[in-house]
């Protein structure tokens, strides 16, 4: 079984989607009224395959996520997502929260934005009023509140080293006159699928441990800041695990769940991406980039 490839007719295309800075339009197929997001892939990047491979990771995962597929529009290969926000609906990105809340915040920074701390996050999503995500069904009593769903967000984006959880990766959905918080979405800068063939065999392969695989997934950053005068991004590790210390049970919770994730499983799903999208190399890479991420998490706050 291989994913299809869906095909968007030429005239499909709506306004552009201006939120983010990839070129987004949004669509509706024939014989479906449902407005969908259709994003192009950068071209030389793996961003296509990513975003479906970590769709289905974070299914198996057990998250409330964005759905995608594999799409072409034209001549433009991209992927194509459901709006999770019903008709009613809005949803409202990170930066916009934050601003509400820190008046001075950088809610028009796209790089280095350090005022989007892990602290800020914490402090907004502790508000007791923001619900569970729409339609997710809460899989045990453990996961409390939001707190202990954005946790598994960073556990996934640890597990996949997602490096672009920034303050437009997360937010709430505003629907009915209730606040939820919204699903992970948006994880295409993730399992190494900027790196050239060339250099994957090469840090699959080598022998210096400052060039190996198993050194290159400890640098990945979250955009996430522990601090607003922090030079750098935590690591999605780190990210994680200030959280984790403060949700001890849902931590634990998530971990088992991520140990129950088996790498047949895995490799499954990147079997059913069409070669025509994916190289070998960069399953190999994926998978051990994978493998190793598993055991540095479940070594994590022990």
């Amino acid at each position: 079984m291989v994913y299809p490839i869906i095909q968007i007719p030429d005239n499909a295309a709506d306004l552009p989607e201006q939120q983010g800075t990839k070129t987004k339009y949004w669509v509706r197929l024939k014989n479906d009224n449902q407005k969908m997001l259709f994003k192009i892939g950068r071209e030389n990047t793996g961003e296509n395959w990513a975003e479906k491979v970590t769709c289905e990771l974070a299914e198996l995962f057990g998250l409330p996520h964005a759905h995608y597929d594999l799409a072409v529009w034209k001549e433009y290969k991209g992927i194509i997502s459901k709006n999770f926000v019903p008709d009613d609906g809005r949803l409202i990105a990170g930066n916009e929260l934050l601003s509400e809340i820190h008046h001075k915040y950088q809610i028009d920074s796209r790089y280095k934005a350090n005022d989007h701390t892990i602290r800020r996050i914490i402090a907004y999503l502790g508000i007791s009023d923001i619900e569970l995500p729409l339609n997710w069904q809460v899989p045990t009593p453990i996961i409390e509140n939001v707190l202990d769903v954005f946790l598994g967000y960073l556990l996934f984006d640890a597990w996949i080293a997602n490096q672009d959880r920034h303050h437009e990766n997360w937010g709430v959905v505003s629907y009915d006159e209730e606040i939820y918080l919204a699903p992970t979405y948006d994880h295409a800068a993730s399992l190494g699928q900027n790196e050239t063939d060339f250099k994957r065999a090469e840090m699959l392969s080598t022998k210096d441990k400052g060039r190996h695989i198993s050194h290159y997934v400890t640098k990945a950053r979250s955009a996430i800041y522990e601090t607003n005068t922090a030079k750098k991004s935590m690591t999605t590790v780190a990210a994680f695990e200030f959280l984790a210390n403060k949700r001890k049970n849902a931590a634990q919770f998530w971990k088992q769940r991520l140990q129950e994730i088996s790498i047949e499983q895995c490799t499954a799903i990147f079997e059913q991406i069409p070669k025509t999208e994916i190289s070998e190399t960069a399953i190999k890479f994926a998978l051990e980039m994978l493998k190793l991420n598993k055991t540095r998490l479940l070594e994590a706050t022990q």
